[in-house]
């Protein structure tokens, strides 16, 4: 029997800066800076000029950084580029991907 890998979650008050995070990463409130996030849930914090590949982005502050794949389902957008290299900016968060 193989044993779950455990979450990673990223608390208020933490910064982060270039590191990549996968699919087990939940953050509840860090700022990262120039991060990878790949996977996992961002519940809320500080998303600033990283690259947003997979995952769920269900609420905090997005800005300048590429959302690249992923769910958008709440949040602040401040600011940034959609899936196809489009800089949207305020409010004016990414939409899912066309069929």
């Amino acid at each position: 029997m193989q044993n779950a890998a455990k979450p990673l979650i990223l608390l208020s008050g933490e910064l982060h800066t270039n590191k990549k995070f996968g699919p087990e990463t939940i953050n509840r409130g860090a700022a990262l800076f120039e991060c990878e996030w790949d996977g996992g849930v961002f519940e809320s914090g500080l998303f600033v000029g990283g690259m947003f590949r997979s995952g769920r982005f269900a609420g905090g502050t997005f800005l300048g950084g590429i959302f690249w794949g992923g769910s958008w389902l709440d949040g602040t957008w401040e600011g940034g580029f959609d899936r196809v290299g489009i800089y949207r900016s305020r409010g004016d968060n990414p939409t899912a991907p066309s069929s």
